[in-house]
Parts: C-alpha cells; structure tokens; sequence
C-alpha cells in the first residue's frame, strides 16, 4: 500500500509539469498574434509553436531501511511471599443417642381351605405271555489235546570265568601350595545429604447434594374373614349357612401402607490436595577402594605311578546236557452237553389300579406378621473441626519494563533525479486556415 501511494504521487507530479508546459505554450501563441481563438486547429488562424528539449529535475520515492528506537514492554518473574490461612482437621469424639425402628417379626395362625386328591384303589385282570424255560441233552465231538515228554540230548556252549593279574602305570595328583598377592577393591561406606521433594495430602471439605428416599406411610386396620369355629356352626345350624352369614367372625390387621419421598441432602466431602514439599535426607553411599593381600594358592601337580590290577575274563567250554521235549497230539472224544430253550405260555394275574379323587380340607396356617418396635442406641462418632493456621506460600508475578530497541524501519525518501522534458518554445508563428 506504501509504495502505491509512492508511485501515485510521482505520476500527479510528472501530469502537473505536461500541463504547465501546455500552458505556457498557449500563453506564448497568444503573446506572438492576436489568436481570438486559442490554438484550436478548426479556427481561422492557428498557431503552432515550436518545441525544444529541457532538462528538469524531478522528486523520485525510494524505499529506505532506517534502524529506529522504539519502546517496548517486557516481562520480568518476580517471587513474592503472602501470607494464606489454612485449615487442619482436628477430630473430636461425641456420644450420640440414635433412635431407630426394628421390625420384630411375630408368628399369627389363620385358617384356610385347599384341596387334597385323594387315592381309590381298584383291582382288574390282566394276561400275559412269560417264556417258561427247559433243557434238552445233545451229544457231540471234540479234539482233545494230549501231551508227551521225550528226553533229548542237547550241546551247549559255557562261558568259564577265570582272573588274570596286570600291571599298568597312572597319573596321580598331588597338591602344591604358593604364596600369591592379589589386588582386591572394598566398598568404603560414607553418608551424603541430598534435597528432595516429597507429596504431602490434606484433605479439603467439599459440600455436595444427594438424593435420599424417605418412606412416609401410615398403619392402617383392614379386616380379615376367618374360616366359622366348630361350636359357633353347632349354634346356628347347618355349617354352610353359618360361615356365610354370622357366624362368620371379622377380623382386623395392621397394615403398612408406604408413600416414598425423594429428597435433596446436602453433606460435606472431604477431598484430598497433593502439595510438594522439600525436605533433607541423607543417603548411604560407598567408595571404591583397591588395597593388596597374600593369597595362598593351590597348584595341582599330575606323577606317573605304577600299580596292579586284576582283570576278570572268561573263555569258551562246550558241554552236553539232557533236555525234555513236549510233544502236543490231538485226539477226537464224544461228549454230552444240556442246552437251555424256551417255550412261551399264557397266564392271568390281578393288577391294582390306582385313580385320584378330588377333596375339600380346611388346615392351620402360620404366617409372620414384621411388628415395628422402637429402640436407642448410643454410639461414638468423630466429628473433624477445622482449626485455621496462618501459612507463608510463595508465588511468582510479572512485572512488566520499558525498555529501549533499535528496530529496522522500511521508509519512503523522494530522491531528486535529472529527466528530459520537450517544452514549446515562445517564437511562434501564427498561420490563417485553409
């Protein structure tokens, strides 16, 4: 944009120096002959200078690198220290009385009719087949296998052991002790003090909302019909008009009827802060040291020695030697052997068949009835208060400087440049129209 309006303003100066020489052109030819008109070519006279070559000098923009000193800010980290209060948790122990409400559960009895099914026996006929078994003698043919023993000379090769005593040489080992200094390193211990860091908690309370549901009901008596006691039936007749009518008793039971309640609770959290805090320690640590000692060492040195050896070996013998061969024939016998069928025959015998029939029975019945039952306890309970502690805590602030830079700044400079211009010169002839 800069250099735009540079070069804008360099051609507004080369337009105003054209029309100042058309100027002083038309002054001239009004000057040299009384022209009505002006240089205007349509008229009667015209007049036409003569132009000639002029060097002026003309204001050119020319970007410039310029350093400059300019202000800015910069920010410096300060540590300051401020005094912050915090709380420690001192827990304190109280006796609270708690009443609470206990269900005890209580057995009543009641009556009520169920139907039993009752087994009736009857006794049918029913036939049969069984298969009733009998033998029967056969005769038949079989080998026989019979076995012969026949004495046999045999040749037979033995090994007879006998000892032979050796003589043979061996290398034995006998132990040689030498004096040796060997280098060894120790561990020297020593203690060193070093700086760390270390993650202490505290725990911070947090209020947060809950929802608890909270059961608001009531008792309520409701009545039960029971099942009509002997003696009252006797009293009234026949027992089906008596347990429908008055005979009937009317009883009442204690119901509880629920009506749950949602409701916002607030309570306080504690949550734990992790805070790092340095501290000294000191560390066991170990040097290398080189120190020398003599070592006795064992050399084993090998001596040939002569010794004797027995050697167990064993040669050939050839020897004779009875054996019994068994010889296996076989002979065919006639045998008599029973073989086991089966005949089938028709018989009756007397089933029992079992049927069920349906009958009314009334019995007792237990059930459990929950009675509430308030009681009060005791117990101890904590409660933490917060005691609060005046603490030091450092922190770090910016703090912003002026300070002085020398900045590299592009500006336009209008440098003054020698250029030919054609400018009309003032002798002029004025010439009459055709």
């Amino acid at each position: 944009m800069f250099k735009f309006l540079c070069a804008l303003t360099a051609i507004t100066m080369m337009t105003s120096a054209a029309q100042a020489g058309k100027c002083r052109a038309q002054q001239c030819c009004v000057s040299a002959a009384p022209c009505q008109t002006g240089c205007n070519p349509c008229a009667t006279v015209v007049c036409k200078p003569q132009c000639k070559t002029v060097e002026r000098t003309v204001m050119v923009p020319q970007m410039v690198t310029e350093m400059r000193k300019v202000k800015c800010t910069e920010y410096h980290p300060e540590t300051r220290h401020r005094d912050v209060t915090v709380y420690d948790l001192v827990p304190e122990t109280k006796e609270v009385t708690h009443t609470y409400t206990v269900q005890v559960p209580e057995v009543r009895t009641r009556m009520e009719k169920y139907i039993a099914c009752k087994p009736v026996w009857k006794t049918s006929k029913k036939t049969y087949t069984v298969n009733v078994p009998y033998y029967e003698k056969r005769t038949g043919t079989r080998l026989v296998k019979k076995t012969t023993w026949n004495d046999v000379k045999q040749d037979y090769y033995a090994n007879v052991p006998y000892t032979e005593k050796r003589t043979g040489t061996r290398q034995v080992q006998k132990m040689v002790m030498k004096d040796v200094k060997q280098e060894y390193c120790v561990r020297v211990p020593y203690t060193e003090k070093c700086q760390g860091t270390r993650t202490v908690m505290k725990c911070v309370p947090v209020k947060s909302y809950r929802m608890v549901c909270e059961d608001q009901g009531h008792w309520e008596e409701r009545p039960i019909k029971s099942a009509c006691p002997a003696p009252a039936c006797g009293d009234c007749g026949t027992c089906d008009n008596c347990c429908q009518t008055a005979c009937a008793p009317v009883c009442t039971q204690r119901v509880w009827v629920p009506k749950i309640v949602k409701k916002k609770v607030e309570y306080t959290s504690y949550q734990r802060q992790c805070e790092q805090v340095p501290y000294t320690y000191e560390v066991q640590r170990c040097k290398l040291e080189k120190r020398t000692r003599t070592v006795k060492v064992c050399e084993t040195v090998c001596v040939p020695e002569k010794y004797t050896y027995h050697v167990q070996l064993c040669k050939r013998e050839k020897r004779t030697r009875t054996v019994k061969v068994c010889e296996v024939t076989c002979v065919p016998e006639e045998y008599t052997y029973q073989v086991k069928l089966c005949k089938q025959e028709t018989r009756t015998c007397d089933v029992k068949v079992c049927s069920y029939v349906k009958e009314e029975k009334t019995r007792k019945v237990n059930y459990t009835v929950c009675v509430p039952q308030q009681k009060t306890c005791t117990r101890r309970v904590t409660v933490c208060k917060r005691v609060p502690k005046v603490v030091k805590q450092a922190y770090t602030v910016c703090v912003p400087k002026t300070v002085e830079k020398e900045v590299p700044v592009q500006v336009c400079r209008h440098v003054a440049k020698k250029v030919l211009v054609q400018v009309p010169d003032c002798d002029v002839d004025c010439v009459t129209c055709n």
